[in-house]
């Protein structure tokens, strides 16, 4: 073969290698483009928030995630913030398009030389956040192949800035924290704004193993890593090498967010709430777990706090009192069941056991509690309970459960017959009475005083909370229709049965119904159905809904001021009275107790010129009571007393009486 045809041979080969590569490398280039992401993925990136749920005042409550992260403007960060994390990640962010060839080459290099292909650094932040949205840890070649595809993608479609944002909205910070808004509450109970070059080094220093660089496990490893980012800030120019050598003396400034259970800051008014969002949800096309959005409610954090308080102070002394009743009854048999082949001798030592009893019992028969306060003017909720342990029980009593309100509910048995005309200074027979019912029966309603005699005015009956008065109200000054009908007009929504016995509170009510119908006994008239929820704001801070709550006139301002100046005597010397000697209220308080048959449901539900309380304490089992004497003046009212004492210690309430009713001559 002469040369020319050597050579024609040799390029025809060098040729067809060619191809066999460029067929090869298409090849490649085609798969790793197969599970890249789209062009709508990579225009819509929208990475998962935080919904911030806060009070009336702006405290946060709780969060609802999937993963626990905030959006923070880049605006809006500190410049030292930025700083720090490009001088550890990527100091020429803003000079490449998405990658840095030569010191992709140089790692390139590295794998080939330590045998080592699970690559490792030389990644930009640009490829950073491509990994974190769309690949996750996975350490493979054609991993990195297509992170660095897709970070090229992302450059064509978004602004440097805008691309920072999203790295530091993005990012895994450690300690359940993502983006640096989460991470600096995390650690430091701050906003990013706030942040200072030493905090935000530490911040710096987590993403590269946020497990073992998080300060709050491991607080060597940060610091060690933090001197890192001074070094490297240093040397691009962010901050001076005499600032670095004062930086790296510093300690680490760690001020972790206040301990607070998952449940977050009033779990059962929370709860709601979140109920509440996910049918908004399906409104508004809103994912409340992943939209970061901020809903604005009526809790005040620091009335929650008092109601909080105070049922852990009362609470466990009636759970020693059901605790003597039940223990003696059940807990051998109880023991029985747990120790099948003990004698009866060892359970009877083992029943001498007071802490196990006491335990045993507490287990068996929970003392449970409803606790609703309200802003009479408005109908906001400002402080919501409803169960000794939410974390035990999610079931809401406040706003679930259907109880006897025994003589809570008389007030409207009141109101109904001074409505039609009857004078509070009118008589009625305190004489025992008997009742034949439709069925043909008899009943004999009895005082829980069991005392009788004489004629009485209103105030006297109320104040002594009579039964036999109300039921001849109910009988001859008015009906158990109209009493009904002023009820749900004030906001009960459960079935009020319409007979006599209703007098005494006999059909079940819901406790935040019935606490919110109260109102229209301290406006003279007004009701304002009680709302959790007053707004919606998107995660750029737009608006998606207002809410405002249903009001209307229930009662006349006349029949309102004089039910609830009736109301008031209940306090001053009546079953409340215990309020004034006993936990020395002295505030303007009109309200009433209530206790229903064998003391299974005690009540108090009263009002100053600011706040509207009530409380219920009971078994979940209707059938079980709560224990002789204990009526709705020792096992409830002391909630509300220590309630309403923290509650005007904390807040800056104006010195004021009840609005007075001027229309008929009372003011």
């Amino acid at each position: 073969m002469n040369q020319s045809g050597a050579v024609s041979k040799a390029l025809l080969i060098a040729i067809a290698a060619l191809a066999i590569v460029a067929v090869a490398v298409w090849m490649t280039f085609s798969s790793l483009k197969q599970g890249l992401p789209s062009v709508e993925e990579l225009e819509n990136i929208n990475p998962a928030l935080a919904t911030k749920i806060l009070d009336r005042n702006g405290v946060l409550l709780k969060e609802l995630y999937t993963q626990r992260r905030s959006y923070v403007p880049l605006r809006d960060m500190p410049p030292v913030v930025v700083q720090a994390v490009l001088a550890t990640e990527d100091h020429k962010f803003y000079e490449h398009w998405g990658m840095r060839p030569g010191a992709l080459f140089f790692a390139v290099a590295k794998s080939i030389l330590t045998l080592d292909f699970s690559p490792r650094g030389a990644s930009t932040i640009t490829q950073q956040l491509a990994k974190n949205l769309y690949f996750g840890p996975q350490r493979k070649i054609t991993r990195k192949l297509r992170e660095l595809m897709t970070a090229i993608e992302i450059e064509r479609y978004y602004s440097k800035d805008e691309i920072l944002e999203m790295y530091l909205t993005q990012t895994y910070f450690g300690a359940g924290a993502y983006g640096v808004g989460a991470a600096a509450a995390t650690y430091f109970s701050k906003s990013v704004a706030e942040l200072t070059v030493n905090e935000a080094a530490i911040l710096a220093a987590i993403p590269k193993s946020p497990t073992r660089y998080n300060p709050l496990q491991y607080p060597q490893n940060n610091l060690v890593r933090r001197n890192l980012v001074f070094e490297r800030m240093a040397d691009v120019g962010y901050i001076t090498e005499a600032d670095r050598d004062s930086l790296i003396e510093s300690p680490l400034p760690l001020r972790p967010s206040a301990e607070r259970s998952q449940e977050g800051i009033a779990p059962y008014f929370t709860e709601n709430v979140r109920q509440d969002l996910n049918q908004l949800g399906k409104r508004h096309g809103f994912d409340p777990y992943q939209d970061g959005l901020t809903v604005y409610t009526t809790l005040d954090a620091r009335l929650q706090r008092c109601a909080d308080d105070a049922i852990a102070k009362v609470l466990p002394e009636l759970q020693d009192k059901v605790n003597d009743i039940y223990k003696v009854t059940n807990l051998k048999l109880r023991l029985k069941e747990m120790y099948p082949d003990s004698t009866t001798g060892a359970i009877r030592k083992i029943a001498s056991n007071k802490r196990l009893a006491d335990s045993l019992a507490a287990a068996e028969m929970p003392v449970e509690v409803a606790f609703v306060a309200l802003d009479p003017s408005s109908g906001h909720i400002l402080a919501m309970i409803g169960g000794h342990d939410f974390a035990e029980t999610k079931f809401n009593r406040a706003t679930q459960a259907v109880r006897q309100p025994g003589s809570c509910f008389k007030p409207f048995v009141y109101a109904s017959a001074i409505d039609k005309g009857m004078p509070i200074s009118e008589k009625v027979s305190n004489e025992e009475i008997v009742v034949t019912l439709d069925n043909g029966d008899l009943w004999a309603p009895k005082n829980y005083s069991d005392e009788y005699g004489g004629m009485v005015d209103l105030r006297q009956a109320l104040a002594k909370s009579l039964n036999v008065v109300s039921v001849r109200l109910i009988r001859e000054h008015t009906t158990p229709r109209d009493v009904a009908d002023l009820a749900h007009s004030a906001g009960i929504t459960t079935k009020l049965d319409p007979y006599d016995a209703l007098a005494l509170g006999a059909s079940g009510v819901i406790p935040l119904d019935i606490v919110g119908a109260y109102q229209v006994f301290q406006t003279l008239g007004v009701w304002s159905k009680p709302i959790a929820v007053t707004g919606l704001d998107d995660q750029f801070g737009q608006t998606i809904e207002q809410f405002r709550n249903e009001r209307k006139v229930v009662l006349s301002e006349e029949t309102a001021y004089l039910v609830q100046s009736l109301m008031r005597s209940v306090s001053d010397y009546g079953t409340a009275a215990s309020l004034r000697s006993k936990y020395s209220f002295y505030k303007p308080t009109a309200g009433k107790t209530g206790t229903t048959n064998d003391n299974t449901d005690a009540w108090f539900i009263g009002f100053t010129p600011d706040l509207l309380a009530g409380v219920w304490v009971g078994l979940d089992d209707p059938a079980k009571s709560l224990g002789r004497g204990q009526e709705g003046g020792k096992a409830a009212l002391p909630i509300w007393a220590e309630f309403m004492n923290a509650a005007y210690d904390v807040m800056d309430y104006p010195e004021s009486d009840f609005r007075s009713a001027r229309k008929c001559g009372y003011g």
